[in-house]
């Protein structure tokens, strides 16, 4: 006797409800398996996923288990139900005849063998994707018209709000318990320029817990990034087929709930992150220009690359230019200049106007002001581990009192031994805390006594010193995050807190050491272009 398997699939309860039933489907396919003298083996299903993609764990079971066994037919309800994305259908009808197995739809009588009966699938398969499109596109303008309306749409309630219902229909309410934790994350990064492992560590020391759990860095950074937090939602977002972000003017932006920060503040702390990423020096490691890699156009924003040219006797001239025209990009009217001549000014302003005595004090002062939070972070975490084994041992002597008390009639005792060993680990783990808590060494800031003009003198030698551009690009890569090049100016932005990072030991010593790292403020300078390129200097003194 031949060999079916069926398979059954619905979207959404509504179109569950509507005739076209789990139950139903699969009744009907037994039915059709009868009427193809095939006894069912297998019934494969999904509840509530969309037939745009053959990710479905129900259909690649099916697929698979058709592989696996010899199989005669595949039976479903029609072709909608095995798939609304043509390409899709055509692959795995394919694969299946492959196998020695065919495709047979309760919905629709279609011999797959016959050329009539192949133009036929191919136009129902047309037909489905182009509903499931019309489907997916009402789907996404009733779910912003909704959000529109102060309406959520589905999906978990982000940490610091709550869902109401009203009537049929849910909105979110801002939950000021969890409210409160989110705030005052924001004040930290914005106030004090802290991270999110800062943050974190600042959470869990004050005890401001999430549904009783620690904060972690990662758990912070997804607060400080969620634009849920200004009352917006977003749609549109991603490429349903390549899972793929599209692109900013393609998202829809909804302000579809109450704030709990204001918007001016939440992009204020987007600035920060992206100015937090550790920056990583571009170009070409074979690149003997120090610059490569750190320039971009002031223009276009795009990166600006070297270029060749010969001149008289054949003699080879390097610049700097935009080529993002040769991407596809309107070409922009930023002239290229000489990479060598470029290379020196630069290097030269740099040190006269970036790495200055003045520079140098502050970044050394705001060191020693960040340093000095090390005490108060530590004594705020020993309060939290007292408190949290002075909670322990109370309740360990709550059950030791209740077992003294009842004897063997106690009840539920052997859970209640469980939760004494339970309690014991825990008490034990807090008092290792605690104790290395008290005997860690604190750093001595005060004796990281930096002279900044000597400080100064030192950085200037190392740099003109640098043997080749390779290492001095790397060098100067550890400070400078950008420098936009345009035609009568350039600015360089620099990172505060790295100054000082290829200095002297001592130095190094007192910066490795920082609470928060990278916690210091992004600098900028603006510096004139010369309209005439002087001869190259010498960088090596």
């Amino acid at each position: 006797m031949k060999r079916a398997v069926i398979y059954a699939r619905v979207s959404t309860q509504r179109q569950a409800d509507d005739g076209v039933s789990m139950e139903s489907q699969i009744e009907q396919c037994r039915v059709k398996a009868r009427a193809l003298d095939a006894e069912v083996v297998e019934v494969f299903r999904d509840d509530g996923v969309s037939g745009r993609s053959d990710k479905r764990p129900g259909f690649q079971a099916a697929l698979a288990y058709c592989a696996a066994h010899r199989v005669n037919h595949f039976v479903c309800w029609s072709t909608s139900r095995f798939g609304r994305n043509l390409e899709d259908a055509l692959k795995n009808t394919k694969q299946l005849s492959e196998w020695g197995t065919r495709a047979a739809y309760v919905h629709q009588d279609i011999d797959l063998d016959t050329d009539a009966g192949w133009m036929l699938g191919v136009m129902t398969g047309m037909m489905d994707e182009v509903y499931s499109r019309n489907v997916a596109r009402d789907t996404l303008r009733s779910m912003i018209t909704a959000s529109r309306d102060g309406f959520f749409v589905g999906g978990r309630a982000p940490f610091g709000y709550r869902i109401e219902k009203v009537g049929k229909r849910s909105k979110l309410a801002v939950d000021e318990d969890q409210a409160v934790i989110v705030r005052k994350m924001y004040e930290l990064a914005l106030i004090e320029g802290l991270g999110a492992q800062a943050i974190a560590l600042r959470m869990n020391a004050a005890g401001l817990l999430r549904n009783d759990k620690t904060w972690g860095k990662n758990s912070v950074a997804m607060i400080l990034k969620n634009p849920s937090y200004m009352g917006e939602r977003k749609f549109n977002q991603i490429r349903h087929k390549t899972r793929e972000p599209k692109q900013e003017g393609d998202v829809v932006r909804v302000a579809s709930h109450p704030a709990i920060v204001s918007q001016e503040d939440f992009e204020k702390v987007q600035a920060m992150m992206k100015n937090r990423v550790p920056h990583e020096v571009g170009g070409t490691p074979k690149s003997c220009f120090a610059f490569t890699g750190l320039l971009k156009c002031g223009i276009c924003s795009n990166p600006l690359q070297i270029l060749n040219g010969t001149g008289r006797g054949a003699k080879l001239y390097n610049y700097y230019g935009c080529m993002a025209h040769k991407n596809g990009a309107a070409r922009c009217c930023l002239k290229n200049f000489p990479a060598e001549k470029f290379d020196a000014w630069m290097v030269d302003e740099i040190l006269d106007k970036v790495l200055t005595v003045n520079v140098v004090a502050k970044v050394v002062e705001e060191i020693h002001v960040n340093a000095g939070r090390w005490a108060q972070e530590r004594e705020m975490r020993r309060k939290v581990l007292v408190k949290d084994l002075r909670d322990a041992e109370r309740k360990s002597e709550c059950i030791f009192e209740t077992i003294e008390t009842l004897g063997k009639n106690t009840p539920d005792l052997p859970a209640l031994m469980e939760r004494l060993t339970v309690l014991r680990e825990r008490k034990k783990s807090l008092e290792h805390a605690l104790n290395d808590l008290e005997t860690r060494e604190a750093p001595d800031y005060r004796t990281v006594k930096v002279d900044p003009a000597l400080a100064v003198e030192t950085i200037h030698s190392v740099i003109r010193a640098c043997p080749d551009a390779k290492q001095l690009r790397a060098l100067l890569g550890t400070f400078v995050q950008t420098i936009t090049v345009s035609n009568s100016s350039v600015v360089v932005e620099y990172r505060e807190d790295a100054l000082l990072r290829s200095s002297t030991p001592t130095v190094h010593s007192g910066v490795r050491w920082l609470p928060v790292k990278e916690s210091l403020r992004t600098g900028r300078v603006e510096i004139e272009r010369p309209l005439v390129w002087v001869e190259v200097r010498r960088l090596v003194a």
